[in-house]
C-alpha cells in the first residue's frame, strides 16, 4: 500500500509561508489546533502554515513527519444531540517542515526568525511551563520555556516583530506563566532591557483553555482505517468532533484568530476563568481521578472504562457525586457540561488510551484532583471517591524504577508510562514504607510521604488528618483487596 506523502497527493502541495512555531507535535496538537489553522487556511482568513517542534529528546513524531512530507490524516467522530453519528476524514497539509531542536537548533533559529512568523502554539502538558536554571548556549535549552525565550532573542536581536504566544497547557494562567519564566531567563543571562522590553511591549502571551480528546493513532483498527483510506498513514490522528477553546483578550485577537467567524467553538472574553474550572475539574478531573483505577483494573481505554460495569458506575459516580459539589460554579451549568462529558467519554470509536492520560500523571493530579479535594474539605466534606483516587494514583507507582512506571495490572496484564523524574523518585521513595508484608499502617506511611511532599503539591496535604487517613486505609485496601473489590465497597 502507497504511503501518503506528496507523490500520492501532489494537490496538497503548499507555498504559503510559515507564519507559526509549534512547540510540540503531538496527536492533540495536530488533531486540533493545526486542523483549526487549516480550517481557516480552506477559508482564506490564516493563510499560513506551521513548523512543528519535537519537544522531548526521545521524541519520535517528526521523523514520521519528514517520511510523509509533513501531511497526515485526521479523523473526527461524535454523536449529535439527535443521536445520529457524524464522522470526518481529512489529510492535513498546514505543516510546513518538522524540526527536532536537539538535533537541529540551527534550522528551529531560522524558523523562529522568519518575516511572515506571527504566532507560536504550544502543548507540553501541565509539566511542559517549568522553569530551570540553565545556560544559554549554541544548542537548545533543555526546558520549552528556555527554548522559545532563546528564540525570542534571536528575533529581538534582528530587530524582528514581537509574536502572539498562544500555550495549550492545562494550567491556570498558562500565558502569564510562560511569560514569566520567559522573562526570568533573560535575566539569567544577562539580555538586558532591550529583551526585557521586547518580551513585554512587542509580544503579547494570552492565557487559553482548550478542549479536544484526541486520542491518536488506532492502534486497535489501523489496517482496516488504512484499507478504507486507500494508503499508510504513521500518523493517523483520530479524535472527536467536539472542540472548544477559551482565549483571554478582546477582538483583536479575534482579528488575528478568527476561529468563530467561521463557526469554531472558540470564546474570546476578557476573563475565562469559569470556562477553565468547569472544563478542568469535571473533564481532566473525570480522566485524572478515576484512569489510574482503571489501568490497575486492568482496562486499556476510556471507552471500556465507562462501559465497564464497576469502573464505568464508579467514575459517573465521581463526577456527579463529588467533583461538581466541589466546584463553586452554578450547578446547572456544571451537570449539563457533565452530561456531555459522559457521552464523549463514553464514544465507542474514541479509544482514548488510559496509558496515554497518565502520562506525566503525578502533575495532572496536583492540577485537576487536588483542588477539588481541597474544596470539599474547605465545604466540611471528605470526598472518600476522590481519595480512592488519590489512592489508586499512589497504587500506580508501587513497582516504579528508573524512567518509567512500570505497572502491573488486574489479569496478570503489565503496562508502563512516563512521569516527571521527581515524581517517579519521590513515589518509588515512599513505596520503600510498605515492605513485602505491608499493613495500614505502613501504608499510612507510604501515604504520609507523599502527602507531605510540598515539592509535588506546594503544600503539606498529610496535615489533614482525615485526608491522610482515609487514603491509606483504601491503599492498603487496594494491595490487599483488589482493585475492583475497593471500588464496590466504596459504592456501598
Amino acid at each position: 500500500m502507497d504511503k501518503l506523502s506528496l507523490n500520492l497527493r501532489p494537490e496538497l502541495r503548499s507555498d504559503l509561508p510559515v507564519r507559526a512555531l509549534q512547540f510540540g507535535e503531538g496527536n492533540f496538537l495536530r488533531g486540533y489546533i493545526d486542523w483549526m489553522l487549516q480550517k481557516l487556511n480552506q477559508k482564506g482568513l490564516f493563510n499560513g502554515r506551521v513548523v512543528a517542534l519535537q519537544n522531548t529528546s526521545r521524541g519520535q513524531v517528526v521523523p514520521k513527519l519528514k517520511a510523509q512530507d509533513c501531511l497526515y490524516t485526521t479523523i473526527l467522530h461524535g454523536v449529535k444531540a439527535d443521536g445520529s453519528e457524524e464522522r470526518e476524514v481529512e489529510v492535513m497539509n498546514v505543516i510546513a517542515d518538522a524540526l527536532s531542536p536537539f538535533t537541529e537548533w540551527d534550522k528551529v533559529v531560522a524558523a523562529a526568525k522568519g518575516a511572515d512568523l506571527r504566532f507560536v502554539f504550544s502543548n507540553t502538558t501541565e509539566a511542559g511551563i517549568v522553569y530551570k536554571q540553565e545556560p544559554l548556549t549554541g544548542a537548545s535549552p533543555e526546558t520549552f520555556p528556555a527554548r522559545l525565550a532563546a528564540l525570542l532573542n534571536e528575533r529581538c536581536k534582528a530587530g524582528l516583530d514581537g509574536l502572539l504566544i498562544v500555550p495549550c497547557e492545562l494550567i491556570e494562567g498558562n500565558g502569564d506563566k510562560l511569560r514569566e519564566i520567559v522573562l526570568k531567563h533573560g535575566k539569567d543571562w544577562n539580555l538586558g532591557d532591550a529583551f526585557a522590553s521586547y518580551v513585554k511591549d512587542k509580544c503579547r502571551f494570552v492565557n487559553t483553555l482548550v478542549d479536544r480528546v484526541v486520542s491518536g493513532y488506532p492502534k486497535d483498527t489501523f489496517a482496516e482505517v488504512e484499507q478504507e483510506l486507500g494508503y499508510s498513514d504513521a500518523l493517523l490522528d483520530c479524535g472527536e468532533t467536539f472542540g472548544f477553546m477559551a482565549i483571554e483578550g478582546g477582538p483583536e485577537i479575534e482579528e488575528e484568530l478568527p476561529f468563530s467567524k467561521i463557526g469554531l467553538n472558540v470564546v474570546v472574553a476578557p476573563d475565562i476563568t469559569p470556562y477553565r474550572l468547569r472544563k478542568v475539574r469535571i473533564l481532566n478531573g473525570a480522566h485524572t481521578s478515576n484512569v489510574p483505577a482503571a489501568f490497575l483494573a486492568g482496562l486499556d481505554t476510556v471507552d471500556q472504562m465507562m462501559d465497564h460495569k464497576v469502573t464505568g458506575k464508579f467514575a459517573r459516580s465521581v463526577i456527579y457525586d463529588e467533583i461538581i459539589p466541589a466546584v463553586n460554579l452554578d450547578r446547572a451549568m456544571l451537570t449539563s457540561f457533565a452530561d456531555a462529558v459522559v457521552a464523549r467519554f463514553s464514544d465507542p470509536t474514541m479509544h482514548h488510551q488510559l496509558a496515554s492520560i497518565l502520562m506525566n500523571c503525578s502533575s495532572k493530579v496536583k492540577a485537576r484532583v487536588v483542588p477539588s479535594i481541597l474544596d470539599a474539605r474547605s465545604k466540611g466534606q471528605l470526598p472518600r471517591k476522590l481519595c480512592f483516587a488519590l489512592a489508586a494514583y499512589i497504587a500506580l507507582y508501587r513497582h516504579a524504577h528508573g524512567d518509567k512506571v512500570e505497572v502491573q495490572r488486574a489479569g496478570g496484564k503489565t503496562g508502563s508510562f512516563g512521569d516527571d523524574a521527581y515524581a517517579i523518585s519521590a513515589l518509588e521513595k515512599a513505596w520503600t514504607f510498605y515492605g513485602e508484608k505491608g499493613t495500614e499502617a505502613s501504608a499510612q506511611l507510604v501515604v504520609k510521604s507523599v502527602l507531605s511532599d510540598t515539592k509535588l503539591w506546594d503544600r503539606d496535604l498529610s496535615s489533614d488528618v482525615d485526608l491522610l487517613s482515609t487514603t491509606a486505609k483504601l491503599l492498603h485496601a487496594i494491595i490487599s483487596d483488589g482493585i475492583e473489590p475497593t471500588m464496590n465497597a466504596l459504592m456501598g
